[in-house]
């Protein structure tokens, strides 16, 4: 793929250094015809107009046939819903469990007995997969955006494996549309914890700041802002993009809640009221 675009490169430099002064000195911008190379083998005066004359029409009309990239976050009718992960990748995970106060007994050197209260978390519940939880809020909040007069694409509907690249192909074949992808988040820290959104900055920030006050507005939650990342799913997406780390798995408070159906279904509402109100 490097080297194709290197040789294509390098055929460009060429072409353009034939190229009369007088297109390249007029401030007009200057592209070189698909045509070009079954062009070249024209000798003659005549022949050499022709093929320029040729490849300005290709310049002129070309552009019409490409698909523009959109990104107006107004006036968008299609929410393309990206639950993350599935099938044979999980996303992050944890065992639910509690804590309890464990006392251990510790010897000093001098042979003197010393107890040590502290708090540890033991694993008693199920073990949670991003996955499912991702595709949970997913489904919810479908429904409700549907409900809102929304058209709505689902990048996968069960525990199926799609690729980023088949991810983002889904999203720019829709027109019209933005992409939000849904994930819960995992830090070094346990004690880490909160929503945040990222975005693609294409017309953007403001949209994904609403999104982010309207999840972070739930008792308790903890807003760590807006930010941009060179994520696949949003470099690669032609329009508005979103991704939204709705809690920490790798935090046993968050956990928990984010393995409620209340609070998945209350950040599945946060989340339509903000896309809803964005398009007001």
């Amino acid at each position: 793929m490097i080297r194709s675009a290197i040789a294509a490169e390098n055929a460009y430099d060429e072409r353009i250094s034939t190229v009369p002064s007088k297109i390249l000195n007029s401030g007009k911008p200057f592209a070189p015809c698909p045509l070009a190379d079954s062009c070249a083998p024209a000798r003659s005066d005549s022949g050499r107009l022709f093929a320029w004359i040729l490849c300005l029409l290709c310049v002129a009309f070309l552009p019409g046939c490409v698909t523009p990239t959109y990104y107006n976050v107004k006036d968008f009718t299609t929410v393309v819903i990206d639950a993350g992960h599935g099938g044979h990748d999980s996303g992050t995970s944890t065992t639910l469990g509690k804590w309890v106060t464990v006392r251990r007994v510790q010897r000093s050197r001098g042979g003197k007995r010393k107890v040590v209260v502290t708090k540890e978390r033991v694993a008693t519940g199920p073990r949670i997969l991003e996955k499912d939880l991702a595709l949970d809020v997913a489904r919810r909040l479908q429904s409700k955006l549907r409900a809102a007069g929304l058209r709505t694409v689902m990048t996968r509907r069960d525990d199926t494996f799609i690729p980023l690249d088949g991810r983002v192909e889904i999203s720019n074949a829709q027109r019209k549309s933005i992409f939000v992808a849904i994930h819960f988040n995992e830090g070094r820290r346990t004690g880490a914890c909160g929503v945040e959104t990222y975005h693609n900055n294409r017309g953007t920030p403001e949209f994904a700041g609403r999104i982010e006050r309207a999840m972070a507005s739930l008792p308790g939650e903890v807003n760590r802002g807006v930010k941009t990342a060179n994520y696949r799913v949003l470099r690669k997406s032609r329009g508005p993009a979103l991704l939204l780390e709705c809690g920490f798995l790798s935090n046993p408070d968050e956990a928990a809640r984010c393995a409620t159906a209340a609070y998945r279904e209350q950040i599945a509402s946060r989340i339509a009221q903000a896309i809803i109100e964005q398009r007001q």
